[in-house]
């Protein structure tokens, strides 16, 4: 009976969530024009209400005074909204907690009212991932490929270069997965760079050669890329697999310990608890 009540009351607040998330969705922004501040790599800023023109690569602003300029995407270095999209924490909550449907409408609407605005990266990972962990691989391909084909930047971020390239293997887009991991590598961040390790990991895995998966891949994040802690969970949980494919039980029960030890609460970690 207790149970049963329990289930009864988590399943209430998962309702309750869904509710929320959709009520914020309706009333976000329809615009994809947002009070914010341009900053230009001369050093120069420009500050009003601010939306991206796709057609011309170029931002516009309209300032209080009801002046508009516009500004070549190229010549700025970076875009801040005044606030952020309204529902964004709540939705990253939802797919954090593993709740992704309710998660989906939220982040796709923050991601097209926001396009090349900052917000839009933050988003479309976190929807992507909602798309790719709810078997809907196809979607996540087509909404990365139309992110990163309005926001080329987009592949900087190293939680989105994560997802992307989780969704080519997915969806067995090699020949584009290597080209990617390549790219990544030779001008990514430090954090791009560590997930490219883990992919070409990946890769190997498929192909059935753990060991490579190993020094090509998992552990050379594990070792050199310390200082990437969000990619740690999932190159930890992977070589305790290629590890144990090898019955090399010792070393998996290292790093088990080091994932449980020092990210416990991630999912990697829920996985072998």
């Amino acid at each position: 009976m207790n149970d049963l009540k329990s289930r009864s009351a988590i399943g209430g607040r998962s309702r309750l969530v869904t509710a929320a998330l959709l009520i914020l969705a309706l009333a976000l922004p329809c615009a994809a024009q947002q009070s914010a501040t341009v900053f230009l790599k001369n050093g120069g800023q420009a500050q009003g209400s601010v939306r991206y023109l796709a057609a011309s690569r170029s931002f516009e602003v309209k300032t209080d005074r009801g002046i508009t300029q516009t500004l070549r995407a190229a010549d700025v270095e970076r875009v801040a909204v005044a606030q952020p999209p309204a529902g964004l924490q709540q939705a990253l909550a939802a797919v954090n907690s593993g709740n992704y449907q309710a998660a989906i409408q939220p982040l796709s609407q923050i991601v097209s009212a926001y396009t090349m605005l900052g917000p839009d990266v933050v988003a479309g990972q976190a929807l992507a991932l909602a798309y790719l962990r709810t078997n809907r691989t196809k979607d996540a391909l087509k909404f990365c490929e139309d992110l990163l084909k309005n926001n080329p930047d987009s592949l900087k971020s190293g939680a989105f270069a994560s997802v992307y390239s989780e969704v080519l293997l997915a969806e067995g887009r090699i020949a584009s997965l290597r080209t990617v991991l390549r790219t990544m590598v030779e001008t990514g961040s430090r954090e791009v760079a560590a997930v490219a390790q883990v992919r070409r990991g990946d890769l190997e895995m498929q192909e059935k050669k753990p060991r490579e998966a190993l020094l090509d891949g998992y552990l050379r994040t594990i070792l050199l890329f310390q200082d990437v802690t969000f990619i740690q969970p999932e190159a930890l949980y992977k070589a305790i697999k290629a590890h144990e494919a090898l019955n090399e039980v010792q070393y998996a029960e290292r790093w088990r310990k080091r994932l449980l030890g020092s990210f416990g609460t991630s999912e990697f970690a829920a996985k072998i608890k």
